[in-house]
């Protein structure tokens, strides 16, 4: 009888441990995951310095949810040097004796996953350039009544206006503290120029005046915050 009491007393508390455990782990996902935790981050984007620009990057997430709201501010500036022909070669192909431009971008990001690694996100943006290059310019004159046309070489100024859409995947670290992210998807960009009959800064995907299909990818690093 006593050996029935026992097994019944350790089969009572095998039970309620499983259960306590069973419990803990379907309750503990955020202290399995500390970063569930966080509702801000700042990160920025290493890959725009070799285009002359920044980008940090803020993002809040929206309520409770596994959705954040991604607000990125863009700047780039190159600065004049001495003599109009010494130019800032960009990764891009473009080349310029001076840039001062700046930019928004808006994304809705949403997370796939519990633990909130894989995510989808799309949004729109918008870029505004200053620019100074060297190139030739159509100049008109008339002499004894009649209309000539020449190329003049020597600086030139130009403003470009970039509106983009995008979607992309990503994936990012579930780490309490430190945010490493890496992503690639699909976008479309369409700039404006006033001077068209100029250099077009059109010759790839992340030139300045660029006008087409783009492909997005690209890494972030940052940190997570409350």
């Amino acid at each position: 009888m006593s050996k029935m009491k026992n097994k019944i007393i350790f089969a009572i508390i095998a039970v309620m441990t499983l259960s306590t455990g069973a419990a803990q782990n379907g309750y503990s996902l955020e202290e399995r995951y500390p970063h569930l935790k966080k509702n801000y981050t700042i990160a920025v984007h290493p890959f725009y310095l070799f285009n002359g620009g920044m980008r940090l990057d803020l993002e809040k997430r929206i309520k409770h949810t596994p959705a954040w709201v991604q607000i990125g501010l863009i700047g780039h500036m190159l600065s004049r040097e001495t003599g109009y022909y010494n130019h800032w070669a960009l990764i891009s192909g473009d080349e310029v004796n001076y840039l001062l431009g700046g930019g928004l971008d808006l994304n809705y990001k949403r997370f796939l996953n519990k633990k909130e690694s894989f995510y989808f996100a799309g949004g729109c943006s918008y870029s505004h350039y200053n620019i100074e290059h060297t190139g030739k310019s159509l100049r008109s004159y008339t002499e004894d009544g009649l209309k000539y046309y020449t190329y003049d070489y020597g600086n030139l100024k130009k403003k470009i206006d970039k509106l983009g859409l995008s979607a992309f995947i990503g994936y990012q670290s579930p780490r309490p503290t430190f945010l490493f992210d890496i992503f690639a998807g699909i976008g479309y960009r369409h700039s404006f120029r006033k001077d068209n009959d100029t250099e077009s800064f059109n010759n790839s995907m992340v030139a300045l005046g660029y006008k087409g299909t783009v492909f997005v990818a690209g890494i972030r690093f940052g940190v997570k915050l409350r």
